[in-house]
Formats: C-alpha cells, sequence, structure tokens
C-alpha cells in the first residue's frame, strides 16, 4: 500500500501529539497551547538590514552586528507564529544585531507562516483555517528542523563563539530545550507557549522570562509555579512582567500605545543585556 503525503503528514502528526500527551502526563503544562491570542497584533514598519541565507537547507534570515570587538556573539532567533521574516521579528533582528550579534531566524514554518491566514490587521480572514492543525503541521516540521539547524550554525561560526537563544511564543520551546544543553551560554524567551514543569526543572543555563501580565496562555499562577522550580532548583534567571500588556506584546506592540511600545523595546533591551552579561 503506498500512503500519500497528506497520509504520512497525519501519521507523523498522530505520533507527536501521543508522545506530547505523555509528556504532558509526567510533567505538568505551565505555557499552554497556542490560541487565536498568538495571531493577533499590530504589524511594525521599517526596512529591514538583513539577508535570506540558507542553512541546513531551511531558509535562514540572517543579520550581522554593526558593530563588534572581542568574542564573536551569536542569536539564535526563534520566532512567533509569523516566522522570522515577518517585518516585526526582522526589526527585532535587526536590533540585536546593532547590540553586537549575529543574529539567525529559521523558517521552521517552510513558507507557511501565520501571517498567511490572517489579514493586514493579524486577523484571521479564513473561516476554515484550522489552527490547531496548523500547530502540529508546524511542531512536526520544526522537530525535524531545529537540531540539525542549530547544528549547522554552530559550525558556521565556530566552537569558540558565545551562542545565545531566544523565543517568542511558538519559539519559547526550542528556546528552553536548548538552554538545556552546552550549546548556549545563556536563553530567553517573552510570552511563551507549549512549556511543562520539565522544562524548567531541566534548565541548565542562565534564563530571562519576559512576561506580559494578561496571559491566558501564561497566567500569573502558571508564572509563579515556574519562578518556584527555578528557586527550588537553583536555576539562574531573571523574571520581568509588564503592566498593562498582553500576549505578544514583545513582537507586536500598539505603537499608538506608548506603555505597549516602551514595554517591547525594553523587552528586546533586557533580552541583550541579559546575554551581554555571559557572552562578554
Amino acid at each position: 500500500m503506498v500512503l500519500s503525503a497528506r497520509a504520512i503528514l497525519g501519521f507523523i502528526s498522530a505520533l507527536y501529539w501521543i508522545s506530547f500527551a505523555f509528556g504532558a502526563l509526567s510533567s505538568p503544562a505551565l505555557a499552554g497551547a497556542l490560541t487565536k491570542n498568538c495571531t493577533q497584533g499590530w504589524r511594525h514598519s521599517g526596512t529591514p538590514t538583513g539577508k535570506n541565507v540558507t542553512i541546513a537547507g531551511v531558509s535562514t534570515y540572517l543579520v550581522e552586528p554593526t558593530h563588534r570587538t572581542g568574542t564573536k556573539k551569536v542569536i539564535l532567533f526563534y520566532s512567533d507564529v509569523f516566522g522570522s521574516f515577518f517585518i516585526n521579528n526582522q526589526l527585532l533582528q535587526d536590533y540585536f544585531a546593532s547590540q553586537g550579534y549575529f543574529v539567525l531566524g529559521l523558517d521552521y514554518f517552510f513558507g507557511d507562516p501565520i501571517g498567511l491566514h490572517v489579514d493586514q490587521d493579524l486577523h484571521p480572514f479564513d473561516p476554515n483555517f484550522n489552527l490547531t492543525a496548523w500547530v502540529v503541521k508546524s511542531r512536526v516540521q520544526a522537530a525535524q528542523a531545529v537540531p540539525i539547524w542549530n547544528k549547522a550554525v554552530r559550525e558556521r561560526y565556530g566552537r569558540n563563539a558565545k551562542y545565545n537563544a531566544v523565543g517568542y511564543c511558538f519559539g519559547a520551546l526550542y528556546s528552553m530545550e536548548i538552554g538545556a544543553t552546552d550549546d548556549v551560554v545563556a536563553t530567553a524567551f517573552a510570552h511563551p507557549g507549549d512549556l511543562t514543569e520539565a522544562h524548567f526543572t531541566n534548565l541548565t543555563k542562565p534564563l530571562l522570562m519576559s512576561c506580559a501580565e494578561i496571559d491566558q496562555t501564561f497566567p500569573t499562577v502558571d508564572r509563579n509555579r515556574a519562578v518556584d522550580l527555578l528557586t527550588e532548583n537553583n536555576k539562574t534567571y531573571h523574571y520581568q512582567v509588564f503592566s498593562n500588556t498582553t500576549h505578544g506584546f514583545a513582537t507586536r506592540s500598539n505603537p499608538a500605545d506608548p506603555n505597549s511600545v516602551w514595554s517591547m523595546r525594553e523587552s528586546a533591551r533586557s533580552v541583550a543585556g541579559w546575554f551581554d552579561r555571559f557572552s562578554n
């Protein structure tokens, strides 16, 4: 019997969710599943300075530092559902490059970011779009691509470089996974999804948590539990919460809201400063 590509993907997706379910049973969820809140926000404007390169067969947004002294510093950028080539994420990566980092963001959506399914105001326009199915497909793709891509980036910049990782929403999972290895010196996330207690207990590298005050995906009770786990296990971490912000603030702030803009910029500045602490 010859299976179609759709059937194969469905089978792989089923295996993925079975493994996720067993993982959730053994380790309680903290940051919940992705929802429509992950697809909303505001689109920014600007002129990106990076370029599109291919690393390990994956399209990658690469922006090089505008200035650099001393040790080569690299940021692995794991984007939200809009992908590394979304204008907001490009500008954010450009900012990190302006702070002295080589910044690389892989397209683990392989040309199918959530932006293809929402309008210019980032609201879904296709009533038949199934967010859950899209997340399943994207998680399967990313699970296959990220480890190979991580290794290729390290080969590209060498063993003496200082590597860091930051993940936003969908990407927080990968920043936490690599934060449990010796492949980075520090890690960070903002408004995460799909995290369990094990991600915090397994962590071995310093963690910055940049959080929204109002976040159904990572609410206060779960944020507090994460801090308790980090404290109980003697982890190095910093925890910040921005008042009057919602999920997505660190990448899709409201340009008309001064608090929203400041929170986004301060989050980015904090991530860069956190990495400087362990990379210089």
